[in-house]
């Protein structure tokens, strides 16, 4: 895993993270991606995993933990603080996204509607965060 990327998503329902799966295989994005049901298998993941994530694609409404509080711990980490995190949900509302950016959510997207829009979501989305952006060095491992 370590030669590609890691970008992690946090993601409840299997309709969309089988819409995800198949919009990655079929981007032009060459990374690992691991995907979490919920936000309690999301820092498992974190506290685990040998490769440190590069971006979390994180959905608003998860059970249990919700994605506002799943924000709120990777940003109060030391470890986490910097990873970026794109927030997605089906609300548009002004509350849930001025609280997401409140929380420190690098970027807040709107769920797409269809396999093309979730794939040119993926292409863009992916691409800013890892070949565009700068992103501080971690003392540990790098991010990317």
């Amino acid at each position: 895993m370590a030669d590609k990327p890691l970008l992690m998503v946090v993601e409840d329902d299997a309709e969309h993270r089988f819409i995800m799966n198949w919009s990655y295989q079929k981007s032009t994005q060459l990374c690992n991606v691991l995907f979490a049901e919920d936000a309690e298998q999301a820092l498992f993941y974190l506290d685990d995993l040998p490769t440190h994530p590069s971006l979390m694609l994180l959905d608003y409404q998860l059970p249990g933990i919700g994605g506002m509080q799943l924000l709120q711990q990777i940003r109060k980490s030391d470890k986490w603080k910097h990873l970026p995190v794109v927030m997605f949900s089906q609300f548009h509302k002004k509350e849930i996204i001025e609280e997401a950016y409140t929380l420190g959510v690098n970027a807040f997207v709107g769920k797409p509607e269809n396999r093309g829009d979730f794939l040119n979501i993926w292409n863009t989305v992916f691409d800013f965060w890892n070949t565009h952006s700068q992103l501080p060095k971690r003392t540990d491992q790098t991010i990317r």
